[in-house]
């Protein structure tokens, strides 16, 4: 057969041409742990194109970073301008982290962070220090307590892109939550650690507008992913918590921040490992 024509191959670790075809060879580095899934990295591969590569060695800059630096109760926002307030009693305390007391401290961002995105990574380093099933590490959403919902009020969780770290299942630990339509829609993923050992730790939820997927990670490790049956633009984002849930019965999250970052994308497993390697308070 003719091998005149020149021909790109895209391929994770190895490339292979005959009849001395002129060949262009991409090389990536697959996801440990969509590998170990045998999920062929679909959950864990966003921000890869979807063409079976991926790339760490740079990683996009967040479109907002909140390091909790400086004293008083604003929590600047290093990128995008979208400054938050921290709300209780809670402040700043000059050591570059943020404290809630579990009681009634919380961090109100602005509303619309996940505005126009089709992919977004919402990443946060936090140290645990408290009790209870579904205090909020992470709520973006919207809660209704009647007919018109109020930016600022709670009741019952609307719509929200959660992380928790824990829960009242069976397997009741560290949680991703997602939904465009309340507990009935509600998309959820479920797994075993409760950040309840006083570490600092990465948590990291990815929602991939592409593939539909939602995605966990705990330092670096994907825990699990589920298909998503609506867009992220099915989550109103008007209250942007910090601490704080959209369901006024769960308790507030008790413990530490260190770091929040939100990336436009749907990072790469490598690329969430990577920072986790890095650690918080680094590009």
């Amino acid at each position: 057969m003719p091998c005149a024509q020149k021909t790109t191959v895209m391929v994770l670790l190895l490339g292979l041409s005959g009849c001395g075809a002129d060949v262009e060879i991409a090389v990536g580095r697959m996801n440990p742990a969509s590998a170990a899934s045998g999920s062929g990295g679909e959950a864990g591969s966003g921000g890869g194109g979807g063409d079976g590569t991926i790339s760490c060695d740079v990683l996009p800059s967040p479109t907002h970073r909140y390091t909790f630096d400086g004293v008083g109760d604003v929590v600047a926002d290093l990128i995008g301008g979208a400054d938050g307030a921290i709300l209780g009693g809670a402040s700043l305390d000059g050591g570059g982290g943020l404290t809630l007391d579990g009681e009634d401290d919380y961090v109100d961002l602005p509303a619309g962070l996940l505005a126009g995105l089709r992919d977004v990574t919402v990443m946060v380093w936090v140290v645990r220090d408290g009790e209870g099933s579904y205090p909020r590490i992470v709520d973006f959403g919207l809660a209704s307590g009647g007919e018109d919902p109020v930016e600022g009020e709670g009741g019952v969780g609307t719509s929200y892109l959660v992380i928790t770290p824990s829960t009242v299942f069976d397997v009741r630990g560290v949680s991703a939550l997602a939904s465009d339509s309340g507990v009935r829609g509600e998309v959820a993923i479920h797994a075993e650690p409760t950040l309840e050992d006083g570490e600092i730790h990465q948590v990291a939820v990815v929602f991939d507008g592409a593939a539909a997927t939602l995605a966990l990670y705990l330092d670096g490790a994907l825990l699990g992913s589920e298909p998503v049956g609506f867009p992220l633009s099915g989550i109103q984002d008007v209250n942007n918590w910090l601490g704080r849930s959209q369901f006024d019965a769960d308790p507030y999250f008790g413990g530490r921040y260190d770091e929040l970052r939100i990336y436009r994308e749907a990072l790469a497993g490598c690329a969430v490992e990577a920072a986790w390697n890095a650690g918080p308070d680094r590009p």
